[in-house]
């Protein structure tokens, strides 16, 4: 073993330099198991930054697999805990990766040389730890407490090593996972290699030369200067090892007791003619136990470490609050496959002023964009209808991307990544939105204003974006309230290409149901003794929208698409041809992702609202739920709890309550409960959501209106529970609240205020109930 080499003075890793302008971290781990791909990059980002980066972050995972199946079981976070299983397979896994090696004879020497030498080292840190509370050596042997380190550095840390100096097939997909990191853009970058990840970042970083440019190269942990590490790497690259073309600075941390880097000092190993010193920075001070030395999160939360990589980035962009181009939430997605492809949401960058005379800044984005996926993803077997390209939205283009994909268009077209002429603003998870009366009516006293006022609706046509409508539903077909019936329109979002007309079938019966509680109606439903079911705005009529699939889940990119028709077909004539939206479905919030209220989907709905279009959305079902703790299950209400789209300002979120007595019942365990995740009051009002009896869609093909007309009241009317149920009650109040007060259209805010302050206060908290429970009656009276 040679001793560890004088170190440089610790102060002088963080010597200034010019302002830092690398605006991607690569990361490369060390030997053994790891936790998945995202999570380890989260923990180093924590420890680094403090937070987690995102985008501008990546972690060159490289685990194998094949010999670490599972996540879970042998790592160097496990020994300590279960040395008596975990070291023999450490033990099995040397053996196998001697044998398999190309050069098993001289891999073997490698492994008895290395042992021999970390074994000492062992012993050494164990000794200078006792007075630390660390065993003595005799004792650590007496009490079998070696496993730790030995099996750690000299069987699983061993396997690793002996497989990238001596395994040319495994070294080369070690390299790989390096180079696919760096390859698709967002450069200059700071690379940093942990343990044996300093190995594979040096040998990637050699093999790309000047193609790459890396502001900063740090190694903490590392072996590279291990003679017997550094005589491989010899014969590949000469005796004297160069440093990389494309780094321009290199720093290189140890901490005294790391048994992995005992040679502390690389600059009398690595050189290069015009290019900086290696900076070595000595770490001094024993660490107990050796494991916690070797930590790559000890090494990157020391305040010296920070220091040195803030100085190589756009400080700009390593900010909380730092504007992103491709989301956390989508970024975390990619990480969990980096090979399969996940629904991508683009928002295009509108640069009015840059379009030219005539020009159309966001149609030139949108070319640029589809030109671009149509050179780089559009090859051989994959087209446009495998990746679900969606490019007929106004201001957004949807398609499946897997990680590579994603960082190539962001670092070609995106401002953030110094495009000249930027053509993607930000890109998110195309989230999934899932699908979230007889009596009910009263409660809100809307049968009161049909009697009276005749607020039926009348004149007034309503979207409703959903799974579909049966419009063979007899209910849809009554004379009396529409001669032409009450489905006005069909269109069908959910295949790729422009608004298609819609096939009239509902599979998944919940977009009938809500259009069932908003319009349409049936007299004597069964028999002459029948009820007759009669919906809030009974002569309005309905504009389907499918925006959800079959089973009831859909993309944001459906839904904002039949939000840019409505938009064009308002725009097409002198009066609103849709007077008001209803969207009875939702999905989480990610508040790190957007701002709250701020979502595509909300940005798209806030268009309507501006061009007078009422949107009225459910507030969610998410105010209940289960909690485990120490394996027992309990029952909790959530606060906090608004989905998305639901906290738009501008729209009107209802919440649940019981259909007859919501002053005893009040608001429903499941309606989710405000604040907004920025402190707004949702929801705005609630309204009749459980057990709600309205329409059943039917999939028989031969169904008729007049054929079903005369069957019972089960078989046409099914009773279904919800905030989906709750916001097509306030859609048919306000259809009918319009159909009377017709110099309201056009005025949502006008509208909603009306509607907040002719509530009945039911006297519970008010991030529960909101304005209270709306009554149509006093609406019509006193306006």
């Amino acid at each position: 073993m040679t001793a560890p080499k004088k170190a440089a003075a610790a102060g002088s890793a963080t010597a200034p330099i010019a302002r830092g302008q690398a605006r991607t971290v690569i990361y490369c781990h060390g030997i053994s198991n790891m936790p998945p791909e995202g999570v380890l990059r989260s923990e180093w980002d924590r420890a680094l930054f403090g937070a987690d980066q995102g985008e501008r972050t990546r972690m060159a995972y490289w685990v194998d697999r094949e010999r670490y199946p599972e996540t879970a079981g042998l790592s160097t976070r496990a020994l300590g805990e279960d040395r008596a299983t975990l070291q023999p397979e450490a033990q099995g896994l040397l053996a196998a990766s001697i044998q398999d090696s190309d050069a098993p004879a001289e891999s073997q020497a490698f492994v008895d040389a290395l042992t021999a030498q970390l074994e000492a080292a062992a012993q050494t840190a164990a000794q200078r730890g006792a007075p630390m509370g660390g065993p003595a050596t005799l004792s650590v042997e007496a009490k079998g407490l070696w496993s730790p380190v030995t099996a750690m550095f000299t069987q699983a840390f061993l396997a690793d090593v002996n497989d990238f100096l001596f395994n040319k097939t495994k070294r080369e997909r070690m390299v790989q996972t390096v180079k696919d990191r760096i390859s698709t853009g967002g450069g200059p970058f700071v690379v940093v290699g942990h343990s044996q990840g300093s190995m594979v970042t040096y040998q990637a970083l050699m093999e790309l030369g000047a193609t790459v440019e890396v502001d900063l190269y740090v190694t903490i942990g590392s072996p590279l200067g291990l003679p017997q590490v550094t005589d491989v790497l010899q014969q590949w690259h000469g005796k004297k090892l160069p440093i990389p073309a494309g780094v321009k600075r290199w720093v290189n941390i140890a901490q005294d007791g790391d048994i992995v880097c005992l040679d502390q000092s690389l600059a009398d190993e690595y050189s290069a003619a015009g290019k900086p010193k290696i900076v070595d920075e000595r770490v001094m001070g024993v660490v107990w136990p050796p494991s916690k030395a070797h930590s790559a999160s000890r090494y990157l939360s020391r305040q010296s470490t920070q220091e040195t990589v803030m100085t190589a980035l756009d400080r700009s962009r390593f900010q909380p609050v730092s504007p992103m181009t491709v989301a956390r939430s989508l970024a975390d997605a990619l990480d969990v496959e980096a090979t399969a492809r996940v629904p991508v949401l683009i928002e295009l960058a509108d640069r009015s002023a840059g379009a030219g005379e005539g020009g159309d800044s966001l149609q030139q984005a949108r070319e640029a964009v589809v030109a671009w996926i149509q050179a780089h993803v559009l090859q051989g077997p994959i087209t446009a209808e495998t990746v679900y390209l969606e490019d007929q939205l106004d201001r957004y283009v949807a398609v499946n991307l897997t990680r590579a994909e994603v960082e190539t268009l962001a670092g070609a077209m995106s401002s953030q990544y110094g495009a000249q002429s930027p053509a993607v603003y930000r890109m998110f998870s195309n989230s999934r939105k899932k699908a979230l009366m007889f009596d009910s009516i009263h409660t809100v006293q809307a049968r009161t204003a049909q009697l009276g006022y005749n607020a039926c609706g009348q004149g007034i046509t309503w979207a409703v974006l959903d799974t579909g409508i049966d419009r063979q539903h007899p209910h849809f077909h009554n004379p009396a309230f529409a001669p032409d019936g009450t489905i006005a329109a069909e269109w069908d979002c959910t295949e790729r290409g422009p608004v298609k007309k819609g096939s009239g079938n509902d599979a998944n019966g919940h977009g009938t149901h809500v259009a069932g509680i908003i319009a349409g109606g049936l007299l004597s439903v069964g028999g002459e003794a029948g009820p007759d079911l009669l919906a809030m705005a009974p002569r309005a009529r309905i504009v389907s929208y499918k925006v959800l699939a079959d089973n009831g889940g859909g993309y944001d990119a459906w839904i904002i698409k039949a939000i840019d028709h409505i938009w064009k077909q308002n725009q097409e004539g002198r009066r609103l041809a849709i007077q008001g939206v209803n969207l009875s479905l939702g999905g989480p919030f990610d508040p790190a992702s957007f701002g709250c209220g701020d979502s595509p989907l909300c940005a798209s709905l806030l268009r309507l609202v501006r061009q007078g279009v009422l949107v009225v959305l459910a507030a969610g079902n998410e105010g209940s739920g289960d909690i485990v703790v120490d394996g027992f299950s309990a029952t909790r209400s959530f606060d906090l709890s608004i989905g998305d789209p639901a906290n738009l300002d501008e729209a009107i979120a209802v919440g649940s309550v019981h259909p007859t007595l919501p002053h005893r019942y009040g608001t429903s365990y499941f309606s989710s409960r405000g604040p907004t995740a920025d402190g707004r009051l949702k929801p705005d009002v609630v309204g009749p959501g459980e057990r709600i009896l309205s329409c059943r869609s039917s999939s028989d093909p031969k169904r008729t209106p007049s054929r079903d007309k005369g069957k019972s009241l089960d078989e046409l009317y099914v009773a279904l529970s919800g905030t989906s149920m709750a916001a097509p009650h306030i859609s048919g109040l306000l259809a009918a609240f319009l159909s009377v007060r017709t110099e309201f259209i056009g005025y949502p805010d006008r509208v909603k205020r009306i509607l907040l302050e002719h509530c009945t206060d039911l006297q519970r908290d008010r991030y529960h109930q909101g304005a209270g429970l709306p009554n149509l009656s006093k609406m019509l009276l006193e306006t």
